[in-house]
């Protein structure tokens, strides 16, 4: 009996947890007429050479006339109080388990999950207003692409602000990340190009593995990812979108991570094969090795689209608390 017990022990110890705790929506009610939701998310703070960051907010905006802000040069003392790497430019890399999702009276039936690409702290022409150029968005709903992802992904100039979404495939299919017995976590997100749940494979381009542990401590701040995060989001319209975090409630749970994230061929354009990321990481397979990043479930509210210069002026402090 001793031993099967230990048998037992060892078996559930050796199976991956699955991390679906989920805050509630608590911002609906003081945000009736704009999309709110709950994001049980991880975000990392991926250095990308300057060049490759630059070309894929390009790619993503051709007629935007976009430059990179300069990290250093920002007159906050807690923005990356430790620096930057030279010659590096921030890449904010995110995967996380959405749910209650409302608009008015509209709602999404069920939790989705998401995994996004941005390059913050881009500019447009002479304006010196903060922007995050959105490369990559995804999107499944926890069964997968099909049905649930479906209808946000075309609904996204409604849900999104007219941002493009992609249908994805993540794993896990229904959680934020699982955890394993070594208490490593883990989560993937690939480009669902042509599902195929039933019959056999279909085709699925990877574009972000996330392999990481908590931290004690950040070389970049618990501030610094959160401005990051709350940076406004440029739009194809030309328009922008305060897509607020709020992390003040007593479900948000932060905790800072530190891992490693490889960024896949479909995490920025079009490609299937290989992408910019990828080709610009150290070994050119896409890894980016001691990266940090913060945990948290997050209050979203996602307002509706405005001018960029007013956007950037008006994100609430309140989302760096």
């Amino acid at each position: 009996m001793p031993s099967l017990r230990s048998s037992l022990a060892l078996l559930t110890a050796s199976v991956a947890t699955f991390v679906s705790a989920q805050c509630l929506n608590t911002v609906a009610a003081y945000n009736p007429n704009v999309r709110t939701m709950t994001s049980n998310n991880t975000w990392f703070v991926v250095p990308v050479p300057k060049d490759t960051a630059l070309a894929a907010a390009k790619e993503a905006y051709p007629l935007a006339n976009l430059r990179l802000l300069d990290i250093q040069s920002q007159s906050d003392p807690d923005f990356f109080p430790n620096g930057f790497p030279e010659g590096m430019h921030p890449v904010l890399v995110t995967s996380g388990y959405t749910d209650d999702t409302r608009l008015t009276a509209l709602q999404i039936d069920g939790a989705l999950l998401v995994g996004t690409v941005f390059v913050p702290y881009v500019a447009r022409g002479n304006s010196d207003a903060p922007l995050s150029a959105s490369i990559v968005q995804y999107l499944a709903g926890p069964n997968g692409p099909l049905p649930n992802g479906l209808v946000p992904t075309v609904a996204s100039p409604l849900l999104f602000g007219g941002a493009p979404v992609r249908l994805g495939q993540f794993a896990p299919k229904a959680a934020a990340y699982m955890t394993d017995a070594s208490g490593t976590n883990s989560a993937r997100v690939a480009w669902a190009i042509l599902p195929n749940p039933i019959s056999g494979p279909g085709v699925y381009p990877e574009a972000l593995d996330f392999s990481f542990k908590t931290a004690d401590s950040s070389r970049i701040g618990a501030r610094t990812i959160k401005k990051l995060i709350s940076t406004p989001i440029l739009l194809p319209s030309g328009l922008c979108q305060r897509n607020t975090y709020y992390f003040n409630n007593a479900t948000a749970l932060p905790v800072l991570r530190n891992g490693q994230v490889t960024m896949g061929p479909a995490a920025d354009g079009v490609g299937v094969v290989t992408g910019k990321f990828m080709q610009a990481s150290p070994d050119k397979s896409g890894i980016y090795k001691d990266v940090d990043g913060f945990s948290a479930c997050a209050q979203n509210v996602g307002n509706n689209p405005e001018d960029c210069d007013t956007a950037a002026r008006t994100v609430d402090p309140a989302s760096l608390d």
